[in-house]
């Protein structure tokens, strides 16, 4: 997988890193949908909210595009 090159650094392959992100995404998804509340806002000006408004540009201006649900997830 992936190869150390420093304590501190790593190489690896964009369909390595395509495939760990994948997993987070997955893993931070399963947490949040197993959290009792059903209501939750994010605090305008934080680091989330400035990095969903950045996304909405990208996907607005076609430089972003989402995936399936099946294409996330499988079948």
């Amino acid at each position: 997988m992936a190869r150390t090159t420093t304590a501190e650094t790593i190489t690896i392959k964009k369909s390595e890193l395509k495939a760990m992100l994948r997993q987070v995404v997955r893993e931070e998804l399963a947490r949040f949908a197993a959290s009792p509340e059903e209501d939750w806002e994010i605090e305008e000006g934080s680091l989330l909210w400035q990095d969903l408004v950045e996304l909405k540009k990208e996907i607005a201006g076609g430089r972003v595009k989402l995936l399936t649900h099946e294409q996330v997830f499988g079948k």
